[in-house]
This record gives C-alpha cells, sequence and structure tokens, in this order.
C-alpha cells in the first residue's frame, strides 16, 4: 500500500471512531479470575503498574503471592497482552518482555521463541491449564486472553502430563511453560468492539461481549469473534482469520466450573522468514536484506483450521478438602505449500536454495486430569497438599511431497526473492496414512509447606510415556521426577529461595532422513537448579535468579560412505548457565516500568568419541545477552505513551564459525481515552521497530529475518 493509500485508511479508522451508533455502557473493568478461587478478583490484585499480576498460578498448588514463588514467573495482565499487540504474531509482543524469552520468529507462520536457550514454540503452551491445544503454525490468540503466566524453568511436574514433542527440534525438552488464561464475564456488562490497521493493508475487527446472568449472578458468558483480512508489513504476505470463542461459566460457594471452546479458520499466504544456516561459512554471512523483504515464491501458501475445547471444574466438599477435574480436547488440520522442512536453505553471500513440498496434516489432542486438594495446619504449619492423575493422548498423521524423486527445487537470494524451477509434485491422500501417537499416564503429589517464616514446596511425578508409530512400532517408558524449593522471608517485602525442577521428552525415533532410520533413543530431560531472591522496594518488585539448566542433546554426524552420508546420535548436554534480571512497578507516580536482563553461558560438553571437536563449544543459537525495558507515562487518565527497547547479542549460528551480529529494536506507542456521543472509546497507536531496523535472529543452526518496522492504529469502542 502506498502513502496515500496509508493517510487514507488512517483517515477512514478516525471516521469510524466518530460514528453516532453507539450507545452508553457502564465503566470499563478488567478482571483476573483464578480457577482455584470462587470469588472473582479485580484489579487490586495487579502490582503498581498493572502489567504483572500480583499472584501466581503455580500447577496444582493454585495460586500463591509472586513474591513467594520460589523459581522464576510472571502472569502477564490484560492490560500488557494488548498493549503489545504485535500484529505478525500479536502473542510475541508479551513474551518478548520476559528477558529469559527470546523471540525465534517474525514470521505468522510460525510461533517459535527460546527460553534460557532452548527453542519452544506454541506447542508447549497451556490454556486454562490444558496443554497442547495450539502447534508450532496457531497461537493462542491474544484477544481472548485474560493473562499469561510465564514460567521460566522445567516446572512442569506441578502441571501434570504433558505433550513432550517439539515441533522446532523435535527432540528439545521444554525449557519452561506458558499458561493463558481466557476472559471470563465480569461482574459489569462488556460488549466492546475494536477496529485495527496494520501493515499494508490488514484490518481486523474484534467482538467481545460478556454478561452475568442467574441468581446472584452464578452464571457467565463470553463471546470473542475475530474477523482479520489483508496484507502484513512483510510484503508478500498476508492474512485471513475468521475464528469464534466461547467462555461459559459458573461459580457459588461450593463449586466453579469453566467451560471454553472455540473454532478457528486461518491462512497465510507468504511470510517466508527462517532460513538454514548450514551452508554458511565463517565470514560470509551476508548482512541482513531489508525486514519487508519477501522470500516466498508465488503460491506459497499455509492454511489450518481447528476447534478445542477445554473443562475446569473445582468443587469444595468441606473447609479443608476440595476436588478438581481439568480437561480439554483438540482437532487440528493444516494444508502448506512452502519449502521442505519449513525453511530455505542460506549459502554463502545470500544465495537461497531448496524443495518445494505440499504438506498436509492432521492432529487431535485430549486431556483428563482428576484430583483433590487439602489445606490444613497442625499448630502453625500449613500445609496445602494436592494429588491427581492425568491422561494425555496426542495422535497426528501428515503427507509430505518434499522428498519425492524429480521434485521442484527453489531457487533466489536474498535481494532477488526466491522462484521455483520446475513442476511441484503434490502429496498423497492423507488418509493413505496412520497416525503416530503418544500417550502419557501421570500422577502427581505435591505439597507446599509454610511455618513460620519459611515454605518448603516438595512434588513427585510417576510418569508413563509410550510412543507409537504409524507403522505400529511401539516404545515406552517410565520415570520419577520430582521438583522441590525452598522460600525465606526474613522480613515481608524480602523472599530468598532455591529450587530444583526437570522436564522431559518421549523415547524418539530416527526418522527417514538419516541412515541410522528406525533407532530409539531414551527420553532425555532439562534439569534445572536455581537460587534467587525477590523484593518489593517501595512499588516495584525486583527479582535475580541464578540457574544451570542441563539438557540432553542431540546431534547431526556425517556418515561417509553411506547411502545418505548422516546419522543422528544422542550426545552429551547443552548446559547453559545463567543470572536473569527482572522488574515490574511503579518509578514515580506517572512513570510505570516492566523489563530486565539475562546473560546466559551455553556450551556443550560431555560428548563422546568422534565428536570431541564439539566439546566446549558454544550451543548454537544462544546469545550471551538479552534485555528489555518499557516505559509507560502516564500523563493523566486519559493520556499515555510507551517506549520500549529489546536487545539481543550476538550468538553462534553453526559450527562453521558463522555469528550473527547483535540488535536492538524500539517501539514506540500512543493511547488515548475519550468519548463519543457517552460513548467510552480508547484510541492506540502503535509502532515495532520504529526505526526500521534491519537484523538477523539466530534459532539453533538457522537464521530467520527481523520484522521490519509495523504500525497499529486502532479503536476500541466500550458500547
Amino acid at each position: 500500500m502506498d502513502g496515500k493509500k496509508k493517510i487514507w485508511a488512517t483517515a477512514v479508522l478516525c471516521a469510524v471512531a466518530s460514528v453516532g451508533f453507539v450507545v452508553p455502557a457502564g465503566a470499563e473493568e478488567t478482571m483476573t479470575h483464578d480457577l482455584d478461587e470462587v470469588i472473582v478478583e479485580a484489579d487490586r490484585n495487579t502490582l503498581p503498574g498493572g502489567f504483572v499480576a500480583n499472584n501466581d498460578r503455580v500447577g496444582i498448588l493454585g495460586n500463591i503471592k509472586a513474591i513467594d514463588v520460589p523459581f522464576t514467573q510472571k502472569k502477564y495482565t490484560e492490560k500488557t497482552i494488548m498493549t503489545f499487540y504485535d500484529p505478525n504474531q500479536p502473542l510475541n509482543g508479551t513474551l518478548a518482555n520476559t528477558p529469559s524469552i527470546r523471540i525465534g520468529s517474525t514470521s505468522p507462520m510460525y510461533t517459535d521463541f527460546s527460553m534460557r536457550g532452548v527453542n519452544m514454540n506454541a506447542s508447549h503452551y497451556y490454556i486454562n491449564g490444558i496443554p497442547n491445544m495450539f502447534n508450532q503454525t496457531r497461537s493462542i490468540p491474544a484477544y481472548i486472553l485474560s493473562s499469561v503466566d510465564i514460567v521460566s524453568g522445567p516446572n512442569t511436574v506441578l502441571n501434570g502430563a504433558t505433550f513432550s514433542n517439539n515441533g522446532t527440534n523435535g527432540t528439545d525438552a521444554p525449557a519452561g511453560l506458558l499458561n493463558g488464561t481466557t476472559k471470563r464475564a465480569a461482574a459489569d456488562p462488556v460488549t466492546r468492539y475494536t477496529q485495527r490497521f496494520s501493515g499494508r493493508s490488514t484490518w481486523t475487527e474484534d467482538l467481545d461481549l460478556g454478561r452475568r446472568f442467574g441468581k446472584n449472578n452464578e452464571w457467565g458468558i463470553r463471546v470473542n469473534a475475530h474477523n482479520e483480512d489483508g496484507g502484513l508489513s512483510i510484503k508478500g504476505a498476508d492474512v485471513r482469520d475468521k475464528s469464534i470463542y466461547i467462555n461459559l461459566d459458573h461459580q457459588d460457594a461450593k463449586s466453579m466450573t469453566n467451560i471454553f471452546g472455540g473454532y478457528y479458520d486461518w491462512k497465510v499466504n507468504g511470510g517466508q522468514r527462517w532460513l538454514s544456516a548450514s551452508g554458511v561459512t565463517k565470514g560470509n554471512l551476508a548482512e541482513a536484506p531489508n525486514g519487508k523483504t519477501d522470500l516466498s515464491f508465488d503460491g506459497q501458501t499455509k492454511y489450518n483450521h481447528g476447534m478445542l475445547f477445554t473443562l475446569n471444574h473445582i468443587q469444595k466438599f468441606s473447609d479443608k478438602w476440595s476436588g478438581f477435574i481439568n480437561g480439554g480436547y483438540g482437532h487440528y488440520s493444516e494444508h502448506k505449500n512452502d519449502p521442505n522442512s519449513g525453511s530455505l536453505t542460506l549459502g554463502d553471500n545470500g544465495k537461497l536454495s531448496g524443495k518445494f513440498r505440499d504438506y498436509v496434516s492432521d492432529s487431535k489432542s485430549s486431556y483428563w486430569q482428576v484430583g483433590v486438594s487439602n489445606k490444613a495446619a497442625i499448630g502453625n504449619v500449613k500445609n496445602d497438599l494436592s494429588f491427581a492423575v492425568d491422561y494425555f493422548m496426542y495422535k497426528s498423521k501428515a503427507v509430505n511431497s518434499g522428498s519425492a524423486a524429480g521434485q521442484a527445487t527453489i531457487g533466489g537470494d536474498l535481494w532477488n526473492g526466491v522462484h521455483i524451477i520446475g513442476t511441484p509434485i503434490a502429496a498423497a491422500d492423507i488418509d493413505s496414512v496412520g497416525y503416530s501417537k503418544e500417550y502419557a499416564y501421570a500422577a502427581t503429589l505435591a505439597d507446599r509447606f509454610e511455618f513460620g517464616k519459611a515454605s518448603l514446596y516438595a512434588a513427585l511425578q510417576y510418569r508413563d510415556t509410550e510412543t507409537e508409530s504409524a507403522s505400529g512400532a511401539k516404545v515406552s517408558k517410565d520415570s520419577l521426577n520430582p521438583t522441590f524449593a525452598i522460600a525465606y522471608k526474613p522480613v515481608e517485602n524480602l523472599s530468598v529461595y532455591a529450587s530444583y525442577a526437570q522436564s522431559y521428552t518421549k523415547p524418539v525415533e530416527v526418522s527417514k532422513s538419516y541412515d541410522n532410520a528406525g533407532e530409539i533413543f531414551k527420553p532425555i530431560k532439562n534439569k534445572q537448579t536455581e537460587v534467587g531472591i525477590k523484593y518489593r522496594g517501595g512499588e516495584i518488585l525486583h527479582s535475580l535468579a541464578f540457574f544451570e539448566l542441563n539438557q540432553g542433546s542431540y546431534i547431526k554426524e556425517d556418515n561417509p560412505g553411506c547411502k545418505i552420508g548422516e546419522i543422528y546420535t544422542q550426545n552429551g548436554e547443552n548446559k547453559f548457565k545463567g543470572v536473569e534480571y527482572s522488574l515490574t512497578g511503579k518509578v514515580a507516580p506517572k512513570w510505570n516500568v516492566m523489563g530486565g536482563l539475562m546473560y546466559l553461558d551455553g556450551k556443550r560438553e560431555k560428548l563422546a568419541k568422534g565428536s570431541e571437536h564439539l566439546e566446549g563449544r558454544y550451543a548454537t543459537g544462544t546469545p550471551k545477552w538479552n534485555a528489555v525495558l518499557a516505559t509507560e507515562y502516564e500523563a493523566d487518565q486519559n493520556n499515555s505513551a510507551i517506549f520500549r527497547m529489546n536487545y539481543v547479542g550476538k550468538s553462534h549460528v553453526n559450527d562453521n564459525g558463522v555469528m550473527a551480529p547483535d540488535y536492538m529494536t524500539f517501539d514506540l506507542g500512543y493511547k488515548h481515552k475519550t468519548k463519543i456521543n457517552s460513548t467510552p472509546v480508547t484510541l492506540t497507536a502503535m509502532c515495532y521497530n520504529v526505526l526500521g531496523k534491519d537484523y538477523w535472529i539466530s534459532r539453533g543452526t538457522s537464521v530467520a529475518l527481523g520484522a521490519p518496522r509495523t504500525m497499529m492504529l486502532s479503536a476500541q469502542f466500550d458500547i
């Protein structure tokens, strides 16, 4: 879209803001709902500044004050989610506020990020405490969320049996978790219509309706509908999204039930940003091209649609005992025409190559958890005990024409784009293949003791995991997984703690892409030790953590003289040692602040004979420094400005000595609240990467092209 059209679009948006069809409404109220509390809590539960909540959800142990949680965890509020609503990947804007997280993809096609050096994606998201309702392509829609919990560390034991696979690398155990809590009906009715314009021509409409009804307003319903269509700021990329989600809840003195479900139909054309750097040699990584550059071939597309359902129920049996049930089901289908493996290969001096693929997949997941909890006191010792049993099932099947003989290839470079060479071959019928499956069964016992100024956390999970390939081959493995921590508060506003936690993967079968296809590897674990301190001085909460994260690793090794020439091995471990500091709160009556920094030293260790040359080398895609600082100036109750800086240090991309340069981006925004015909209206302007920085994001042995300058305008009507 040219400059005149953008000016015209802005004028149209302002005109929409001035129409007089709307009617007065009640006051706006941001609500936070916690599933293990019967009472609906209001925003007095946020820390000063409103970006972060005062209570965190600690798995089956329920909600605990942020300063008392004995590991690095934050609950970002709806204010944060909507303030940093990124048009390319709406939830990325929230994740980027966490110093332990680095965004791994700016493309609307993928949801990748890294946490403390370990690659993750939306496959590891939870929604209302239910795992694996989303995937590497499809993220949780930001507009349906009231909060997002982010745990920096493998504390998954407290969250039941979960999906272990990682769509990015296929084998990495998750280094943390993210849980989104959906919006629920507030005490006051909500009728909210929001319109956004972003990128080159993307128009977005959101309708948010919430009502409580019945005796004592015990019932609540919240409906969120979304329509998005148009060109993104990345050239050649456009998106179409039509979705609807409904949240129904019931709460009384003895029980609380929440049911959430929805359907989405989403398609993105273009948007290629991910490049394998295996073909680049030292000194030959090209400078990052303009962030708007189109690296997609004509006809590149990704389409998915699906539905999901979650259930949460808490039943109070007595003053001490209660029971809970959590469950969910998701069905997801995808069809894409893109480069095989999802990435192009970047060679020396900007050359690009790859193969075309037609890829069709179908996946289903279900999860159920049943448990009981007891709150008791023996003398001066408070005891919160929980026991839960879990069942998880995930199955998927896919057909991929990328390896077909005579398949079309892709060629080009960073400056002139890419094109298809030859005739693309379509994939086979998906009904011609069977499902591969993963099952997990778990029993978890967790306890929290409070005695005087100290708290002790302990959890033990027995887990049995079984995988079944499409051909029917089965592999199973059981394990005991502990988590424990101790916290001490010498004074009310200071807490020191030490914790240990671990997470796990499934057994891995080597794919047909390697000479050792069919070899089975046992699950690997992430093990993390963390020591930290949390201090609330005035209206600012400070957190400082020292951690060591050990992760078993997989390595591709040359296999000369064999058919493929490469094998896949389970060899050594990646060790990440780091320090993470974060803060949030008010530094002055009109100034709010949020951010932090992380230093990370990631290296490979304990490698077996034949791979000694990698011993002590830096883990790929792991910068030593990561920092973020967001400041908000509230001029008055109707006007505020936001500024954010993100810095990522240089990092090793591959074992050829290739380095990705460091980079810094800036975001700038302004919000104005007004009334039109007695209707509250919020007008927002936000610009991401305001200086138009061109940069590479290192991601494992790959690089991704950074996001271009992206403008977003919005008008929100509380009718």
